[in-house]
């Protein structure tokens, strides 16, 4: 049983059943990615993945899609791909609904907070006020229904009505039914009557009676059953009822009822024609546009366009596999994002995804369960000369080549220096892997006698013991510093431990290890609860934990007798001094090429602080920023182009900061962008100078413009002289010292006005 319909002037009585076949055509998949482009210092950049299609949305012309709660729209004419976030106007993430009318020419969209944004002309306005009301119990948006200039949204706690026209909330009705309010899933209105499906049953009124009082609501079903969407159709409702359909709608004068891999387009004229193809693997909408092709979102295949039930192209947008992250990592110019997981470190989250691998041109790549020796969970990655190894949390260290999957190491081919746990023969948590200076692969592993392990370049596995009690040993993060110490988090409140194994790997009879605790003398830790360690160009170690920041400014002497603890910085507020945001759980910290710290934390979003931390450079949160949420996963930093690769609770993204990593002699230089048109008003990069560099920027006659100095490797100038005048048309000439002191000339800039 599909979908129940009943006319509407005798809906209290009147509702009749149908049943569908099912058929199949057989068409060829092409697939279609765009190109990205370079972005500007100070802009952002969205990662989200786009790889689920969930709905389409087709209008005059563009045709909307939500794919992994993410948007993006089609451009009819080219075909041009263009995403959409908080990064180019949208005001939230996470799609919910979206719903075109094509009277208004407005496109309304719903967030799964219950944000709503109105596009029309090109302008984005928002509806905040559902998102910022407390509600008792759930809060979602099921369905949107567009009448004349009225949206209906169908919630979890009522019926919204927004005028279009106005771009305001017009009324709210709560319908409650023996104490309990009603779960709304759908509405649908023909003239004066007004139907809704709900989670216990249908409902039907006049739109002119009291709508926010129940009694003017009649029960016009005898069961009381969950539905799905109502349409209006041909003075016709109809119901989805949940039994096989996977959504209905209305297009073009056409009822499109779409099943799993099948559509049913009713005409005006009550005839049905069945399409299906060999595409349709898991269908979940459907929308004819005015130009008669057919736009459907598959789950697996991506948005698909017909001409005549004739395949003519299909869009998935190139994209990390899925929005979940647990580490991300930018290596040998690639970006690695670990989908893996764990409940906090007991239970698997057993995620089949693998990494999602960001090549050259924003190419995307995706290493799954299959990809890698039918290893789950990945947490982790370290990569040397293209030879790639993923930290599986259940199936040891998969490994892969340029040519593909080469092996997966474990308990058997490692001599048993990867050991399962304690109380399975098949299970190797592996937390983290970290290369050494001299090519050694080093990791963690949990649960296990010998926790710490390495791989030598000459491919010989040993593992060290530091006499722990192998129940409920947990460890997160792997940092080996620039003297070939490791540093290693022990999760769940257990600290940090530093090991030194004196560069005598087959020897562990001259190793030393300390464990590092909130105690004086022993690390004076701001807490056992670490989340990261990371060790800044000055080769001091940056230490996060759920209260704040700390620093340990000579980690060379833990093992020497004398003093290393760590020590908290102390930031003057007013009259007032308290600890670095000692107030914030810090989930990372990364070190660009000016040193500066990028920390991120749980709910506080993303500082930035000078380099020695007593200076808040900048602070992005979603609520002053395209951020896409508070939370704060992980950070990795492109030092070569300064992009800033920044994990969130809703997906990846990045900032192109102004700070690259620096060399010791000067190179080749670059300068972003060049020539200068008239129309640009952003900041102009020059990398690849000498670490903090002095530059300067004259005249073809030698008239200094202006003077400063790189971060890191970059400089950037706003175009203006000192005296804050654009400069004019003509070419301007980038002076720089050397590694020797000499100041020559690094490059040229063109002005054109």
């Amino acid at each position: 049983m599909n979908y129940i319909l009943f006319d509407f002037y005798a809906y209290k009585t009147t509702y009749y059943y149908f049943y569908y076949t099912m058929r199949f055509i057989l068409i060829i998949f092409f697939p279609l990615i765009s190109i990205a482009q370079n972005v500007e210092i100070g802009s952002w950049k969205n990662y989200r993945s786009y790889n689920t299609a969930e709905k389409v949305c087709a209008t005059n012309e563009k045709v909307f899609c939500v794919n992994s709660n993410s948007l993006f729209y089609i451009n009819k004419i080219d075909k041009r791909i263009v995403r959409l976030s908080k990064v180019n106007g949208l005001f939230d993430v996470d799609v919910a609904e979206i719903k075109h009318s094509p009277d208004l020419n407005l496109t309304i969209i719903a967030y799964e907070n219950c944000n709503i944004d109105l596009i029309k002309n090109e302008l984005i306005t928002n509806i905040s006020d559902i998102k910022r009301k407390e509600i008792i119990g759930e809060k979602e948006i099921n369905n949107i229904t567009i009448y004349e200039n009225k949206a209906y949204l169908s919630c979890s706690f009522g019926l919204v009505v927004i005028d279009l026209l106005k771009e305001e909330i017009k009324d709210t009705y709560s319908l409650w039914d023996n104490d309990n309010i009603l779960n709304i899933t759908g509405t649908a209105i023909i003239l004066d009557s007004i139907v809704i499906t709900t989670d216990n049953g249908i409902y039907a009124s006049n739109t002119s009676r009291n709508l926010s009082d129940f009694n003017s609501w009649s029960k016009i079903d005898s069961m009381n059953q969950e539905y799905g969407d109502i349409v209006a159709f041909n003075d016709v409702f109809y119901v989805d009822t949940l039994k096989d359909v996977v959504g209905i709608s209305t297009s073009n004068d056409f009822l499109l009822v779409v099943n799993k891999n099948e559509i049913e387009f009713i005409s005006k004229n009550n005839t049905s024609v069945y399409f299906t193809h060999e595409l349709f693997v898991s269908l979940k909408d459907a929308s004819f546009d005015v130009d008669g092709s057919l736009w459907v979102a598959d789950s697996l295949n991506g948005i698909l366009q017909f001409k005549d039930f004739t395949y003519e192209a299909s869009f998935i947008p190139s994209g990390p596999v899925r929005n979940d992250i647990y580490t991300i990592r930018f290596l040998e110019g690639n970006l690695y994002m670990a989908h893996g997981g764990h409940n906090n470190y007991f239970v698997n989250a057993l995620i089949n995804d693998g990494v999602s691998v960001k090549k050259e041109y924003d190419v995307w790549d995706n290493n799954d369960y299959v990809d890698l020796g039918n290893a789950r969970d990945i947490v982790g990655v370290a990569v040397k000369n293209g030879v790639e190894y993923y930290a599986s949390w259940y199936n040891g260290i998969p490994c892969r080549n340029t040519s593909g999957y080469v092996d997966r190491y474990g308990y058997l081919n490692t001599n048993g220096a990867l050991d399962t746990v304690y109380y399975s023969n098949n299970r190797i948590r592996i937390s983290d892997l970290k290369f050494d200076n001299y090519g050694n692969l080093w990791g963690l592993s949990s649960e296990v006698n010998h926790p710490l392990f390495v791989k030598t370049a000459e491919n010989t596995w040993y593992s060290y013991s530091m006499s722990q009690d192998v129940v409920d040993l947990f460890f997160d993060e792997l940092l080996i510093d620039s003297q070939n110490q490791k540093w290693g988090v022990i999760a769940r409140s257990g600290g940090l431990f530093v090991y030194n194994d004196n560069n005598t790997i087959s020897n562990n009879n001259d190793d030393q290890y300390v464990f590092l605790n909130t105690n004086i003398g022993s690390g004076n830790l701001p807490s056992n609860t670490v989340y990261c360690i990371v060790e800044d160009n000055d080769n001091s170690i940056w230490i996060g934990t759920d209260k704040g920041v700390a620093v340990i400014y000579n980690p060379g002497a833990v093992f020497s007798g004398y003093n290393f603890d760590a020590q908290q910085i102390l930031i003057q507020e007013g009259e007032y001094g308290q600890y670095l945001l000692s107030e914030e759980k810090i989930t990372v910290i990364s070190v660009d090429g000016a040193n500066r710290k990028w920390v991120g934390t749980e709910d506080a979003g993303l500082f930035v602080l000078s380099a020695d931390g007593s200076e808040e450079i900048l602070h992005f949160t979603k609520e002053n920023s395209p951020l896409f949420s508070n939370n704060i996963i992980d950070i990795s930093i492109d030092g070569v182009t300064g992009e800033v690769y920044i994990g969130t609770s809703k997906g990846l993204m990045s900032y192109r900061s102004d700070a690259t990593r620096g060399s010791d002699k000067q190179g080749s230089t670059s300068v972003f962008p060049n020539p200068v048109t008239a129309d640009f008003e952003g900041l102009i990069a020059i990398k690849g100078l000498t670490t903090n560099a002095n530059f300067k920027v004259t005249s073809i006659s030698g008239d200094i413009v202006f003077e400063g100095f790189a971060n890191g490797g970059q400089a950037i100038w706003n175009g203006k002289t000192k005296n804050n005048v654009r400069v004019a048309t003509g070419i301007y000439l980038v002076l720089s010292a050397d590694e020797n002191g000499i100041e020559k000339i690094v490059s040229k800039i063109v002005f054109i006005k």
